[in-house]
């Protein structure tokens, strides 16, 4: 599509896009919550389940299993949101660019655009971009960590 054919900014094609790749935005930030409910709610009820049996030892170290299986699900669920947003923004810097060269290919396209961090360069920076592979240990899963690690101490405590 050239520049010259397009009259509005965005079209209804161009708005349903946007609306679905928000959607999925949404499901992902949704999904990586639920982890996060789901980690503590098995975590806590293996600790209460741990101090009502006696001699049972090392048995609370059963708890980093769900710990770490969350942790996965969780980076996951990030990596993909992040990917998302990165579609996003290359599909709207294609309009605020009016580069409208490979419009066809992008449009209706919902692989996650996926960059590593050490391949992330500066005019992707500038245009919204980010890495999408260093989610391991940003702020949003500290929460595993934290639990891992508690589960550990309190594991050592209780035997």
């Amino acid at each position: 599509m050239k520049e010259d054919e397009r009259k509005n900014l965005f079209n209804d094609d161009d708005r349903q896009y946007i609306e679905m790749l928000q959607g999925n935005i949404e499901r992902m930030a949704g999904n990586s919550a639920k982890c996060k409910s789901w980690m503590v709610t098995i975590v806590s009820s293996l600790i209460a389940l741990q101090c009502s049996i006696k001699d049972s030892n090392w048995w609370l170290l059963l708890g980093i299993l769900p710990i770490v299986l969350f942790w996965y699900l969780d980076v996951y669920y990030l990596h993909l949101e992040r990917g998302m947003r990165n579609l996003e923004a290359v599909f709207l810097n294609m309009f605020r660019d009016k580069e409208f060269g490979k419009y066809e290919e992008n449009l209706f396209n919902f692989k996650p655009y996926k960059i590593k961090k050490k391949d992330l360069t500066e005019n992707q920076k500038k245009q919204g971009l980010v890495a999408t592979n260093d989610r391991w240990f940003s702020e949003s899963v500290i929460l595993y960590g934290a639990s891992f690690f508690g589960v550990v101490i309190l594991s050592l405590a209780l035997n």
